[in-house]
């Protein structure tokens, strides 16, 4: 699993931060966890639940992330889905600290998935944090990886145990 950083000004508005990563699972695996907000604390690293409706993500949602440190609600609206390649939505992660999350999936030519995870971040003190949030959010692909890779590892073995 690598990672790759990509940091510009985009229009005076913000950063641009790009993680690449792999894992052997399907898009559909990854998706039941990337898709699934309720399973969002499963691989991110600040969330330990979320609070919304139980349902997969939908456009409009608004969510609050419960960070694993601290009682503080993190706004959590999600912006685009399209089931299986791709999530978009907006953290409000701190007073003048705006990200803007995307995960792309791409299916590869062994079966596997490549996530791509782009934050754009902006405000007051986005300068700041970037590179703490470069470093999360990247901590935060690479255990998606890894978390959906043994998903399907265990899907391998159970289908050879059954065939």
């Amino acid at each position: 699993m690598g990672a790759a950083l990509a940091l510009r000004t985009l229009y005076g508005a913000g950063m641009r931060l790009v993680h690449h990563v792999q894992t052997a699972a399907s898009p559909a695996q990854v998706w039941a966890m990337l898709g699934t907000p309720s399973r969002w604390p499963e691989f991110d690293v600040f969330l330990a639940k979320v609070r919304g409706p139980e349902r997969p993500a939908a456009v409009g949602q608004h969510l609050v992330g419960i960070s694993r440190w601290t009682a503080l609600g993190i706004p959590l609206d999600v912006l685009e889905v399209e089931p299986e390649k791709r999530l978009v939505m907006r953290v409000r992660t701190a007073p003048g600290i705006t990200e803007e999350l995307t995960f792309v999936l791409t299916p590869t030519t062994r079966a596997g998935t490549s996530i791509s995870v782009s934050v754009v971040v902006d405000g007051l003190f986005a300068g700041i944090a970037a590179p703490m949030l470069w470093l999360t959010n990247g901590l935060n692909a690479r255990v998606l990886a890894a978390r959906t890779h043994g998903v399907a590892r265990h899907a391998r073995r159970t289908a050879k145990t059954v065939a």
